[in-house]
């Protein structure tokens, strides 16, 4: 009966060890997804509540240039890589979807984070916000 209970607990401490060693595991495939993922997004900002254009028209790109040339930055087409309203368009365009923008050049995205705040003081924009596109971990 002794050496049963010597296994009994033997077989629990494998159990435990195994365990923390999946659960290191586990936090290291997050860590890393989280790393990729915050690599991936360190590119893109976020427009929230600019105007939708009322017809299918995605007019995402159209807003950024505007937005850009409201705040003095000068972009070029080359400086997006892709630019879209994020969800599905909605009936009722009370609550405009967000604009993602992926730049090129990180300079560029700085000088929209940077000179954001400038938005409140332009006529039409006070409702307009610029963020960077954080990961659920930042």
């Amino acid at each position: 009966m002794f050496e049963h209970e010597n296994q009994l607990n033997q077989l629990e401490e494998e159990k435990v060890q195994v365990s923390n060693e999946m659960v290191q595991k586990t936090n290291l495939i997050v860590s890393q997804i989280g790393t990729r993922e915050e690599y991936i997004s360190r590119e893109n900002i976020l427009i929230y509540g600019a105007e939708e254009d009322k017809q299918d028209i995605d007019d995402g790109e159209n807003v950024v240039f505007s937005v850009a040339d409201e705040l003095e930055i000068d972009l070029l087409p080359n400086d997006i890589q892709r630019v879209h309203r994020l969800g599905h368009k909605r009936r009722n365009n009370e609550n405009p979807r967000p604009i993602i923008a992926r730049f090129l050049s990180n300079k560029k995205r700085t000088e929209f984070l940077t000179k954001k705040e400038d938005l409140k003081n332009i006529e039409g924009r006070q409702h307009v916000f610029v963020y960077e596109d954080l990961t659920s971990l930042r």
